[in-house]
């Protein structure tokens, strides 16, 4: 028996051994980041859904929305507090979702969308009107507040306000 033909069969061997198992672990990488992706989507989608559905399930707290949209500043104080709780709520799921994306946790179209319906309520008069007391009083950070600014600064008057895309918070509508 050749012992060099045999070690050089298990060399060869061993090569295409580690080139498979390299391929098999660069496929699961690729799988456990789109699943990580997924999750993460779902986990800022659900935190944005579960503000959305408190203003709009609580009689309440979607009247100081409505109202809020309208003028921030001519709030009785406590409807004052629900709608900056509200937008300081969906300010900071945006924040994450820009972070994330940033981190190539999540695809760019979750934060065009998340802005895009974000700048939807910063449009507005009650909108334009929180975000100038949200950045005098600095709810959040100052990063996140400029990055508000510059949804409105850059695609402000693409946007519709939210009062249009759901009509049932216009003014219109009392």
């Amino acid at each position: 028996m050749n012992w060099d033909a045999v070690s050089a069969i298990a060399e060869v061997v061993g090569v295409v051994a580690v080139v498979l198992s390299l391929i098999y672990v660069g496929i699961q990488v690729r799988q456990n980041t789109t699943q990580i992706r997924q999750d993460n989507m779902l986990q800022t989608v659900r935190g944005t859904l579960d503000t959305n559905w408190y203003f709009h399930r609580d009689p309440a707290a979607f009247e100081a929305f409505r109202q809020g949209l309208k003028s921030f500043e001519n709030l009785d104080p406590k409807n004052k507090a629900i709608f900056h709780s509200i937008l300081v709520d969906l300010a900071f799921y945006l924040e994450i979702v820009r972070n994330m994306e940033v981190s190539g946790l999540v695809d760019r179209t979750a934060l065009e969308t998340s802005s895009r319906f974000f700048g939807a309520v910063l449009v507005t008069h009650g909108g334009r009107e929180w975000l100038k007391f949200a950045q005098d009083t600095q709810p959040m950070p100052v990063a996140a507040l400029e990055y508000l600014q510059s949804v409105l600064d850059s695609e402000g008057k693409q946007i519709r306000p939210i009062t249009e895309l759901q009509p049932w918070f216009s003014a219109d509508n009392e």
